[in-house]
Order: structure tokens, then sequence, then C-alpha cells
């Protein structure tokens, strides 16, 4: 028998813990501490979250790579679009430039900056609608191509702008074709048909080598056929017959996912010998998907998920990486139950302080320390209140605004060192309550929105006065917040509910890019370019929770167990807190965020 080391050129490694380098891939080594042998597998594949597209649509055409993706057309009935967005990876933007023809259900190819959209339809009944119109985008206007030979909807595209193939579909009325043609830059040529004719396919490949799989004739199929070049051929099925799907990759290494009916998260994968179903799906069920990219890095957007069409996107690795998304795990519980509190630290060193208890009859002073574990009452703060704002640390914060047992707005401004609270000679300008922002140090702070009445008010502060700067452009309260004094993040709040979000540079606010889910009675943790955003009012109670990278906010698969709004919150991006809340059964519960992570493929080897 050969040898391990004879094949890799080394010894299986005895190892207490698993190793976190890409290079244990394929590797083997013995886990001491588990007693077992391991390796990291590559190919499994997983999906995580991207930007949302700004309209939601389904039946969208798209072009590109991961990375840089273009999507256009698609409907929200009864609306039809003729939007076109560009993806960087991150983010989509809205192009300026819209196709001429708003239309649903096309063929599409090519890449961000030459793509090709051919076929659709403009009408919801399938037949008056139909048309063979093409176009052609150059990354930033579109202009018109020569058209289809055979006017269809539903069809499914391959290849580049200059090189595409268009096959199957619907013709009016709403007949099935197995119809192909193919496009060298100046026309189309009518070419061998499918062997099964159908419509609502998914597709991957080229011109000459293309692969198209599921589809609907009078029911869903999982039929798949391949393309020479010059005829198609009948290859192994899909595991889970669906039309109305997303596919994208190559003739011999393909993906498939979503579809319909009923409405389905299901992944597969082509090797160019047979079809093998992921066990990780798509995180939102959805049909009338768009989808491009490789086997191995692919991105899906838009679709329908059996109710309502969506915005979300999913990248889709297939490395030895496996891509974890964030995650709400249970913490020690507060020992005096509460809502409108306020909150400063770290995940393992918090400080709650104030608030209103979970009855909502007492006005509230206590304060506690979190040691990521368990909580811990300390000497309460001068002054009750609720429904204000703090900054700083465990050891030294500030405690500023809110309201008092006559619900009237105080502007009081409280310093506290580790183990106790006074007050500070200087208040805050303006006297407001109803969850103000509050970000930065003990010695620099910052004050943002609040009311009534509901403003925008910015204040600014340098451990012995307050000073008004430059207001919010939204005034709101009841918003979250995270930062410094002079690199803040402000976003959501009310009214009405706001998915606003704004960025203070130490001068100004400036508007970006909104939350998924607008909202009031959230908090915030993290920093300027790297925030969370969690809870609150929709107006329903959500547990819903939002990644800021800077440019654009993701929602993270996963939100608070229990769903609560005017909770605290503090720490960062990678390891937040938040804890109390209402309604009243949450009101001492503490949730601990671990954010996204990576981690290797780990498989323990076993004999059979």
């Amino acid at each position: 028998m050969t040898a391990y080391k004879e094949l890799f050129g080394k010894y299986v490694q005895n190892l207490s813990s698993d190793p976190t380098s890409t290079d244990a891939e394929g590797q083997i080594w013995y886990n001491s501490t588990s007693g077992t042998f391991k390796t990291a597998l590559g190919g499994v594949g997983a999906w995580s979250a991207g930007g949302n597209l700004n309209t939601a649509r389904a039946g969208i055409g798209g072009a590109g790579t991961q990375t840089a993706t273009v999507a256009f057309g698609g409907v929200n009935f009864p609306t039809f679009y003729s939007a076109t967005e560009l993806y960087n990876g991150t983010s989509w933007t809205t192009n300026p430039n819209s196709m001429a023809t708003a239309r649903r259900q096309m063929g599409s190819a090519g890449i961000q900056t030459a793509a090709l959209a051919f076929g659709g339809t403009t009408t919801v009944p399938l037949g008056p609608g139909t048309t063979s119109a093409s176009e052609s985008f150059n990354g930033t206007t579109w202009s018109p191509a020569p058209s289809l030979n055979t006017a269809r909807s539903f069809n499914t595209g391959a290849g580049l702008q200059t090189a595409a193939l268009s096959f199957g579909g619907y013709t009016p009325p709403a007949a099935v074709t197995g119809a192909t043609e193919s496009y060298n830059g100046t026309a189309w040529t009518s070419v061998n048909s499918l062997n099964t004719a159908r419509a609502e396919m998914g597709g991957a490949g080229t011109n000459t080598a293309a692969l198209t799989f599921g589809g609907v004739t009078t029911v869903s199929v999982a039929n798949s056929e391949s393309w020479n070049g010059t005829s198609w051929t009948a290859t192994p099925t899909l595991n889970t017959a669906r039309n109305n799907l997303a596919g994208f990759g190559s003739q011999t290494l393909a993906l498939a996912a979503g579809g319909e009916s009923p409405v389905k998260t299901a992944t597969e994968k082509y090797n160019g010998t047979s079809w093998t179903s992921s066990p990780v799906g798509l995180t939102t069920a959805r049909y009338g998907l768009g989808g491009v990219g490789t086997q191995n890095t692919g991105i899906v957007f838009g679709g329908n998920n059996g109710t309502a069409n969506v915005t979300s996107t999913e990248e889709w690795d297939q490395t030895a990486v496996v891509p974890v998304a964030g995650s709400w795990s249970s913490g020690g519980n507060l020992n005096t139950s509460r809502k409108f509190m306020a909150g400063v630290g770290i995940q393992t060193a918090s400080l709650a302080f104030a608030g209103l208890n979970s009855a909502g009859s007492s006005v509230l002073n206590a304060t506690e320390s979190y040691n990521g574990t368990s909580w811990t009452s300390l000497n309460n703060t001068v002054n009750s209140k609720y429904q204000g704002a703090g900054a700083g640390t465990q050891t030294a914060a500030l405690n500023f605004l809110g309201a008092n047992g006559s619900n009237t707005p105080v502007n009081v401004t409280e310093s506290w060192n580790g183990t106790s609270w006074t007050n500070t000679p200087a208040n805050v300008n303006l006297g407001r309550r109803n969850n103000p922002g509050g970000t930065g140090t003990q010695t620099a702070a910052l004050a943002f929105g609040g009311g009534p009445p509901i403003t925008g008010a910015t204040e600014s502060w340098n451990g012995t006065s307050w000073t008004n700067v430059n207001s919010m452009n939204t005034a709101r309260q009841t918003l979250g917040g995270a930062g410094t004094q002079t690199a803040t993040l402000g976003f959501g709040g009310q009214p009405p509910a706001t998915s606003a979000t704004e960025s203070w540079n130490g001068t100004s606010w400036t508007s970006v890019n909104s939350m998924n889910t607008a909202r009031y009675g959230l908090v915030g943790a993290g920093i300027q370019t790297l925030a969370l955003g969690f809870g609150g009012y929709t107006p329903s109670l959500t547990g819903a929770t939002e990644l800021w990278n800077g440019t654009s906010w993701t929602s993270n698969p996963t939100g608070l167990a229990s769903a609560r709004a005017y909770l605290a919150g503090c720490g960062t991006q990678a390891a937040a807190l938040g804890f109390g809340g209402q309604p009243s059964p949450t009101g001492a519960a503490t949730e601990a965020f671990t954010g996204p992570y990576t981690t290797l493929n780990y498989k323990t080897l076993t004999t059979s």
C-alpha cells in the first residue's frame, strides 16, 4: 500500500486543534483533543447573504460574475421593469440608463459590461406581449440588437454578447417550444431544437457548449440536455424536478438553484456526468430569480418567495473555506427587568443604567455591570430617568438626556468612574427624550436626534461642555447609532418608521444607503464602518439584525431569539450584546451576537 507521505509529502500530523489555514485542504491530521482523524474538504459550497437589490422583482435577467453583475427587467405585478442595476460584490447601484423595452422572463447572456437581453413578454397574459426584441448593454447604456427569429418568453440563454444561444420558452399564445437560435453578434440563426420542448429552464455554458436543465412542459420536469454547437443530447436528470429556476456555470460544471412548484431552496451541482444535491440550500426559497457565475463562485438575486417579490441576494462559494453567518446566543439575565435603558461597553464588559421597569410603572436609577456571563448590581445613577443615551465603557461612562418621572425631557449629564455616578456641571443644550442616539467616550461623545419635538439636533461633548453642531438631515427619534464623536452612523427611527442611514464625519451628516428593514426602537453596536443594527418595531416587533460594511446593509439570516424593541446594546459588529427591552418577557433577557466568520469544511474520518 502506498504511504500517505509518499502521496502528499507529509506525515500525518498530531495536532491539539484543527488547523485554520487553507493549506489544510485535502490533508489528514490526528486531533489529539477529540481523538479523531480529520481532514478539510473542498468543494462543498455554501450560500451567504449579499447586498439587496434596490427594486424587488421576479422574472429578472442577469449577466456577469459574482463580483460584477448586471440585473435588468422583471416584474412586480402589475408593474413591468426596464430598470438596470449593477453589483460590485457588495451592493447594487441603479444604473441611470434603463432598457428600451420593459419586460420579464427574457433570455440573457454576457458579462456586466457586455450583456445581451432577448425575448420575454411585456404583458401578464403570455401571448399578446411576447417579443423577439433584443437589446445590447455596454456597461452604461442599452442599444437595439437584431431580433430573434421566433418571438418567445421564458426562454433561456447562454454564452456571450457576441456569441449567444437562446433555447426553449413559450411562443404565442402559450405553447412550449424547443426552438434554438445561435447569435454571432450580427444575426440570430435557427439551429437544431431541444429534444424536449419546454420553458422556464435553467441554463449554463457557452454558444457551442451549453447545458439546460429543469423547466416545464405541462408539468415541472427534471430533464437535462447538453449542446455541442450542433445538436442537443439528453443528459442525466436533476434530482428535483422544477421550473423557473436559476442556473449558471459551464456545460460540465453547473449549478441549479431555487425554482417551483412549490417554491424551492434546493441547490444541485453537475460535474459533467451527474447531478448531486447540495446539503446547503438557498436561505430564501424563491422562483423567477436571476443567477450568474461559475460553479465555484456564483450569485442569485430577486425572484418571488411564494408570497411576494424579494430584493435579497445570495452568494455561492464552493471552497474549503465555508462562510458562517452571524448568530445570537442567550446570556445572563439582568437583575432588574427594564426597557428604555442605556448601555455601553463591550460584550464581556458592559454597563446598563437607568430605564423604565417592565411594567412601565417606575422610572429607574439602577446600574448593572456584565462580565460576559452574569450581571452585578452597582451604585445607582444620581437621577432616575429613562429614554436617555449613553457613551463610553464599563469603567468610564457618560449618561445623558432622557425623561424624568413626570415624562419631562431632561438635559442632565452624569459621569461614571467605575464605582459611582456624579452630575457634571455642564448640561446638554437641548433637553430631549425618546431614545436619542449616543456614541463616543466619556470625554468625547455625540448626542443626536430625539424629541419632543422630533429633532435632528446634534451636540458634541469634549469632557467639559456640550456644543451645538450640524443637525441630521432627517429629524428622528428612537433611532440606533454606532461609532465615535467624529465618525458616527445613525440609522432607523421614526416617525414614520424609517430605514434612512446617515454618516457623521465630525462636521456634518451625509445620507448613505438605507437599511433593508425600516424600523424604530432599535439599537446599534460597532463603529461607523462596521456597524450592527437590531431589534425594533416595523411597526411589528422584530429581531431582525443587519450588518453595515461602510457602504451598505446586509440582513443577517437569523435575528434576535426574542423579538423586542427599546432595548440597549453595545459592543462590536463581531461581538455585540443586546439586553432588556419590551414586551415585558424580554425585559431581563440578554443575548450575545457572534459576527459572521469563515471556517474550513472539517470532516471526521471514520471506517466503514
